[in-house]
């Protein structure tokens, strides 16, 4: 079953297309945070570690507590909330300058995962070590749909603000590179709906339709006898 059919089979050239431009996510109360700090040295009459070593090699995982601050040992308590990863790196390693000569940074989401239901191969919850995410790697996460999979006609379920928002794609048209929403966003609802030949063989009687199938051959058959003795009487 092809997608992004609306891309002729032989093109006599490139056919290019912009997505849409790409929004961090921000950090928010209670996100999981993984943070590393490295430095070659200290500063002198800084606090740290040995030289080279990890200052959080034994916890690098953080949560952001409802002042939307994190506690990075031998760093102290940095306030990233509503800044991206990249803020936050650059944020905690201007504090970091205090006690470390040249300190390399690292943060990323630990928290980010989709939910991908319905009609797909594997079914489930991921957490993505990657936050830019777009719907289409989250399907090629689940192994793609099933063939029974209706592809012009996928839900996507979002939280924004306290409301659920709905929005649907259409993977036979190139058009979804251009959908604000193409990248996700960590809780995402992605449902892909089966066909209706399929939910229509999910939910029906199957007792009942063998019943019917053996009622409607004896008849048939009794219909063929009656027709070879009627015919020879």
């Amino acid at each position: 079953v092809p997608y992004f059919i609306n891309i002729a089979d032989s093109t006599q050239k490139e056919y290019t297309l912009k997505e849409h431009n790409y929004v961090e996510p921000v950090i928010q109360v209670n996100d999981q945070l993984y943070v590393t700090v490295q430095t070659i040295d200290t500063k002198p009459g800084g606090e740290g570690t040995t030289t080279g070593s990890n200052v959080n090699d034994k916890n690098n995982t953080f949560i952001v507590d409802k002042n939307g601050m994190i506690e990075v040992p031998l760093v102290g308590r940095v306030n990233v909330l509503g800044q991206t990863s990249t803020e936050a790196k650059e944020t905690i390693r201007s504090k970091a300058t205090q006690y470390f000569v040249n300190p390399i940074v690292n943060v990323r989401f630990m928290n980010f995962y989709i939910n991908i239901l319905g009609d797909v191969a594997r079914p489930g919850r991921y957490v993505v070590t990657d936050e830019k995410t777009s719907i289409i790697d989250a399907l090629a996460l689940a192994g793609d749909l099933n063939i029974t999979g209706k592809r012009d006609n996928i839900l996507l379920v979002r939280e924004e603000n306290g409301e659920k928002k709905f929005i649907r794609f259409d993977m036979n048209s190139t058009e979804i590179f251009k959908s604000p929403y193409y990248f996700l966003r960590s809780g995402d609802y992605i449902y892909v709906q089966q066909s209706k030949a399929k939910a229509r063989s999910g939910t029906s009687d199957t007792s009942r339709d063998r019943y019917i199938s053996i009622t409607t051959s004896i008849v048939s058959l009794f219909a063929v006898l009656y027709t070879i003795f009627g015919r020879n009487n």
